[in-house]
């Protein structure tokens, strides 16, 4: 197995547990005590985990980095993707959020002949896509060097000044209660995105769909959301009311 692969599996075994051993996870990978402690210990400088007395624990949903949310259930990422393509092809101006599964779809709308105007506070994407005949605005702002965000008031300030024909957003979970994420001005700047169309198309891969669960700060109620895209075709029937009632569409 190689590092990259231990990576990810360590990564796995950390969002089911919430903690692993270093003896355990030698054992399991068959490879050295001390190959295990630099991975963890690569992993820390990522800021996926933090190090503890024989093993780790995961980092706060707050201080995740990109790596982690780019590589985690990045399948799932591209089922909705493909689904996304649909509601954009057709646009000339899209507003996107610095999301995994929001660069994913813009990955995909790259590698056709149409080129949009995208606006995003994504460094990730806009480093990406560069070279391709995709129109970028940045919006700006404070950089989050972790997730690769652009947050804060230059960056809200940038958002108010483009109407967009869709915005792509996503969350770190959708409840019964609504739309939310990690960080407080994560969540501000995706608020203000939601004013900017009359198209919100929301990317949910099936394990954010939590009923009862609520990241730390909620940015959108189901009553501002035009679509949700998700890679499951059979939603809790807890949704099936509020999906009804505000006539949202689900692919």
């Amino acid at each position: 197995m190689k590092k990259f692969q231990r990576y990810q599996e360590i990564i796995n075994v950390l969002s089911s547990y919430k903690h692993v051993e270093v003896k355990k996870l030698a054992k399991s990978f068959n490879v050295t005590e001390e190959t295990i402690r630099r991975d963890l210990e690569y992993l820390e400088n990522q800021n996926i985990l933090k190090r503890t007395h024989g093993g780790a624990t995961l980092a706060s949903r707050n201080d995740l980095s990109y790596y982690y949310r780019a590589t985690k259930n990045l399948e799932l990422k591209k089922i909705i993707a493909k689904k996304a393509l649909n509601y954009l092809k057709d646009k000339e101006s899209i507003m996107v959020d610095s999301s995994s599964t929001a660069l994913e779809a813009i990955r995909l709308l790259s590698s056709k002949s149409y080129a949009p105007k995208i606006i995003t506070n994504s460094v990730n994407l806009l480093y990406e896509f560069s070279n391709t005949n995709l129109n970028f605005v940045s919006t700006g702002g404070r950089l989050n060097k972790h997730s690769g965000t652009l947050i804060g008031a230059q960056s809200i300030e940038t958002i108010k000044n483009y109407y967009t024909q869709a915005v792509l957003l996503s969350c770190n979970t959708m409840s019964t209660d609504g739309f939310s994420v990690g960080g407080e001005e994560e969540g501000l700047t995706k608020k203000r995105m939601l004013q900017q169309s009359n198209l919100i198309i929301m990317l949910v891969d099936s394990t954010k769909i939590l009923s009862d669960v609520n990241a730390y700060f909620k940015f959108a109620d189901f009553n501002q959301i035009d679509v949700i895209i998700t890679d499951t075709n059979d939603l809790p029937k807890e949704f099936k009311a509020q999906i009804e009632h505000h006539n949202i569409k689900v692919v």
